[in-house]
C-alpha cells in the first residue's frame, strides 16, 4: 500500500472521529433528563466527616448521616442546587430555560465536609453550606469570592 493511501485512510479516520465527537457533544439529552454536565457535577462531590455520634458522607449531591455505633443510615438530605455564576444573563434570557447552563470549569472544584460545634459545613464548589447537627437542618450558604489571578509583570 502506498504512503498516499495510508495518509488518506488516516485522514478519513480522524475526520470520522471528529464528526462523531461533534455529534455526541451537540446531541440533545433525552427528554426529562438534565444534561450530562449537571449530573457529572453532582456525582463529583464527595467527602466524609464525623462527630462523637454520627458519620456524615457527601456523595451524589446528597448528605447521608450514619450512626457511628452500627453505621445505620439515619437521614439523607439533598445539597442545594448549584448557584449559576453571576456573570450569566438573567434566567428569562436563557435559550432553553429547562436546565441551568453548564458550570464553569472551576465549579466542580473543591469539596469536603467538616463537623464540629453543633454544625456540619459542606464545601461544594464555590460555596459553603452550613447545616445544624444532628438534625441536618439547612442554615445558610456563603458564596466564596472568585479567585484573582496574578497580573503579568507584577
Amino acid at each position: 500500500m502506498s504512503i498516499r493511501k495510508i495518509l488518506i485512510l488516516i485522514g478519513l479516520a480522524l475526520a470520522g472521529g471528529l464528526l462523531l465527537t461533534i455529534v455526541t457533544v451537540f446531541a440533545a439529552p433525552p427528554e426529562g433528563h438534565p444534561p450530562p454536565h449537571v449530573m457529572f457535577h453532582q456525582m463529583r462531590l464527595s467527602g466524609i466527616s464525623g462527630d462523637q455520634q454520627n458519620l456524615y458522607v457527601l456523595a451524589g449531591g446528597k448528605i447521608m448521616q450514619y450512626g457511628l455505633a452500627d453505621l445505620k443510615l439515619l437521614k439523607t438530605v439533598d445539597l442545594p442546587k448549584p448557584v449559576p455564576p453571576s456573570s450569566l444573563p438573567p434566567k428569562g434570557k436563557e435559550e432553553s430555560g429547562k436546565f441551568p447552563p453548564p458550570p464553569p470549569p472551576h465549579h466542580g472544584g473543591p469539596q469536603g465536609l467538616w463537623a464540629g460545634g453543633g454544625a456540619l459545613y459542606v464545601l461544594a464548589g464555590p460555596a459553603i453550606h452550613q447545616y445544624s447537627t444532628p438534625d441536618l437542618t439547612f442554615k445558610t450558604t456563603v458564596e466564596l469570592p472568585k479567585p484573582e489571578f496574578p497580573h503579568p509583570g507584577h
